[in-house]
């Protein structure tokens, strides 16, 4: 079919409408050289930081692994509220502390307050970024067990800055198993022993 002037007209505006789409999304086709260059060079420094960034936390963890307790003793030891340190992971990737302050015990029920530290930010669920935390523990001294019932996130170490908190009702909290070698079979021992201890006379 033989087109007419009219659609010739129409093809011909929407092909040029095309071609300007393709330019304004086209960011190469609309840099000058001078601006090519100035992101290039932008990219580059990035990449070059990131390369430094990256080197710095490898030496700082491997000096982490190599002797656990120096980044432990930088950590405000926060004696007024109780807290004692109780473990620190083989890489220095964590720090645990507890306290007996509020420690309660019901049957063979104990529940207490329990620290986080560490030397590299955390996300929690949500996406919140925390380098710090306490938790609102219950163990299950009998059936060796435990859940959260309170977490309170910290932007900064020795809870510090902004904070984020996760509550769970006590029903619907889940039970843990204590895994043996692990760090909560350490703060375990300690729970259900100062529990025991809290309960006599």
């Amino acid at each position: 079919m033989r087109s007419t002037p009219y659609c010739r007209l129409a093809a011909a505006v929407l092909a040029a409408a095309g071609a300007a789409s393709v330019m304004h999304h086209s960011p190469a086709a609309a840099q000058t050289p001078e601006e090519t260059k100035a992101w290039e060079a932008q990219r580059a420094q990035a990449q070059a930081e990131e390369k430094i960034k990256a080197e710095r936390l490898a030496k700082q963890r491997e000096a982490r692994r190599a002797d656990p307790m120096s980044w432990v003793r930088t950590l405000d030891p926060m004696s007024a509220g109780g807290w004692v340190f109780r473990s620190v992971g083989t890489d220095g990737s964590w720090a645990t502390f507890s306290t007996e302050h509020q420690l309660k015990r019901s049957g063979h029920l104990v529940t207490a307050w329990l620290r986080q530290e560490y030397p590299e930010q955390q996300r929690t669920a949500a996406g919140d970024v925390y380098s710090s935390d306490v938790e609102r523990v219950q163990y299950d001294c009998a059936k060796e067990q435990v859940r959260t019932l309170l977490a309170i996130y910290y932007a900064g170490n020795n809870l510090t800055g902004n904070q984020q908190s996760e509550q769970v009702d006590p029903k619907q909290a889940a039970w843990d198993p204590i895994v043996p070698g692990t760090q909560s079979e350490i703060t375990f021992h300690w729970a259900c022993g100062a529990g025991s201890a809290a309960a006599r006379p």
